[in-house]
């Protein structure tokens, strides 16, 4: 079974009633995985975010030699200035109490080779909550036998008292580098504090404090995060979304079942060309892949031979053939005779396309002018710089693309001017004397490949065209007109380069025929989905009435 095949079986299975039971239950699966998890599997959770790891900042006295200060002054100066706080906020985030016996391994706080001075606990949320804490916390280092630690319960000003001689001399402090919360219980949503107070090393270099520190512990069927490493695309938020959307999707499916119009009905046998537009051939392609899909006895076939040559061609057609073809024009037709009829399908907007080593992202349409009209043949002449020859990529009398830019950039809506000779097939150089050096190609994919391989090149294409070969290829970039993108919101503002995507057939389709349920098949909603997710905008809305731009005309 082809990719293909295999989408559509799933399309049609979502789109059954054993489809939607599968959307919800897939979606009840994925909203309550997190909540089985959190509640159920991994029930118990601590988490902890450092908040402050930084010097005390009380220095009184300017360190650098300023004469007249107190000997013991200046001591208790360089004291501070090694002394660091650290803040740590603990809370328990699950649903359920922690107690002792949770704990394989208590929860413990080490900061590198700082020494502890002294800890205290703050801002629990219950009184009895920081005394448990603070009477069961316990202080120590690695290697070093854990006796005595009732002894360094002992608060800073017990030692700075010792320092500068008091009646009762303290001893000085064991060098203990971690702060361990032994017999810790927390009840849901239960929090406080931890504040250590820590003092580099002796033989520490320099002015600055460091800032390691180091946590360890382990709680039985439950974690402890450190809040700053959470992802914020967690799988639990990623699982929720993806539930979100599918329970989304199963209201579409339902809301929908009842109005989906059957594509059976949009079926009929024969065969239909449709031709003309190399810049709109590409999606209409698809949409016609799409329908020979559902409609197994029809056969839709597009080619793109040029707006103009694809008019000539209806205009040829026999009355006995008429049904047999569709004619795609970028623009009104200048050549459509009395009996062809056309049919306003979706908005194109066009952009200007350049090799980067043109060294231009935007252009106004004055220098678009000079450039085709071969005031400007070198770019040093448009930006300055480097000298680099201004090559024109163009498009043959057949295209309407060519019709439109001529019109709409060229011309200023005040009358058509032509982009200029034909004076060189490699569009390398000119063979031919003539104010540009320009040569054509026949279709706008091929127009993209040139101004690719083409140093100094210019061009035009349809946007989606234009930005799938820049996303494609880092050699195209797509210019701006007058400070604009190409992009159907700045049509509003002034963007000069768009037009109305027509489809011509000769008289009016005789119903039952698959000329017309082709057509009444471009205003359905897949096809009119297929046009917006390849980037144009359907003169058709999903309420039935034409778009403003497609009633206002070019």
């Amino acid at each position: 079974m082809g990719i293909g095949q295999l989408l559509q079986s799933l399309a049609e299975l979502l789109s059954s009633d054993q489809g939607s039971l599968l959307l919800g239950i897939a979606a009840l699966a994925a909203i309550s995985a997190p909540l089985a998890d959190r509640y159920l599997v991994r029930r118990k959770r601590i988490q902890f975010r450092v908040l402050y790891n930084s010097k005390i900042g009380l220095n009184p006295v300017d360190l650098n030699g300023e004469p007249g200060v107190d000997p013991e002054l200046r001591r208790l100066a360089q004291l501070l200035d090694r002394l660091s706080v650290v803040v740590i906020r603990i809370r328990n985030t699950g649903g359920f109490d922690i107690g002792p016996d949770d704990f394989d391994t208590p929860i413990a706080f080490t900061f590198g080779r700082r020494i502890v001075w002294d800890a205290r606990i703050s801002e629990a949320s219950d009184p009895d909550l920081r005394k448990l804490v603070r009477e069961n916390m316990e202080f120590f280092s690695t290697g070093v036998p854990e006796e005595g630690l009732s002894e360094l319960r002992r608060s800073m000003a017990d030692r700075l008292r010792g320092m500068f001689g008091a009646k009762a001399p303290v001893a000085p402090p064991p060098q203990w580098h971690g702060v361990r919360l032994s017999k810790l219980s927390l009840k849901a949503k239960e929090k406080f504090k931890l504040v250590v107070v820590l003092r580099e090393p002796d033989d520490a270099n320099g002015p600055e404090i460091t800032k390691d520190w180091h946590r360890e512990g382990r709680i039985t069927g439950g974690r402890i995060k450190d809040e700053k490493k959470q992802r914020r695309l967690s799988w639990p938020v990623i699982t929720v979304a993806v539930g979100v959307l599918l329970t989304g999707a199963l209201l579409a499916t339902l809301l929908t079942a009842g109005s989906r119009p059957d594509l059976a009905e949009q079926c009929a046998e024969g065969s239909l060309g449709v031709e003309g537009s190399s810049a709109f051939e590409p999606i209409m392609r698809s949409i016609a892949a799409e329908y020979t899909a559902g409609c197994a006895d029809a056969a839709v076939a597009t080619r793109a031979t040029g707006s103009n040559d694809g008019i000539r061609a209806l205009n040829a057609l026999p009355a006995e053939r008429q049904h047999e073809l569709a004619v795609l024009s970028d623009g009104v037709a200048g050549e459509a005779g009395p009996e062809l009829v056309p049919q306003k399908v979706a908005v194109v907007v066009y952009g200007v396309v350049v090799n980067a080593s043109a060294g231009v992202d935007g252009l106004t349409a004055d220098q678009l002018r000079g450039i085709y009209e071969g005031r400007w043949r070198d770019w040093k002449d448009v930006r300055g710089g480097e000298s680099l020859p201004i090559r024109i990529v163009g498009r043959g009398q057949e295209s309407g693309s060519r019709q439109v830019f001529e019109g709409k950039v060229l011309g200023g809506d005040g009358g058509r001017i032509s982009e200029g000779v034909l004076s060189s097939d490699s569009c390398e150089e000119a063979t031919v004397p003539a104010p540009t050096t320009r040569c054509e190609r026949s279709s706008t994919a091929q127009v993209l490949e040139e101004v690719a391989a083409t140093p100094g090149a210019i061009g035009y294409a349809d946007a989606p065209a234009a930005k799938a070969a820049t996303a494609r290829d880092p050699a195209v970039v797509t210019a701006k007109i007058d400070g604009r993108y190409p992009d159907f919101t700045a049509i509003e503002p002034g963007y000069p380069f768009w037009t109305i995507e027509y489809l011509y057939t000769k008289g009016v389709p005789k119903n039952d025929t698959l000329l017309k349920k082709f057509v009444d098949y471009l205003g359905s909603d897949t096809a009119r989905a297929e046009l917006q997710d390849a980037g144009y905008t359907p003169c058709v809305g999903r309420d039935g009435f034409p778009h403003p731009l497609c009633v206002r005309g070019e």
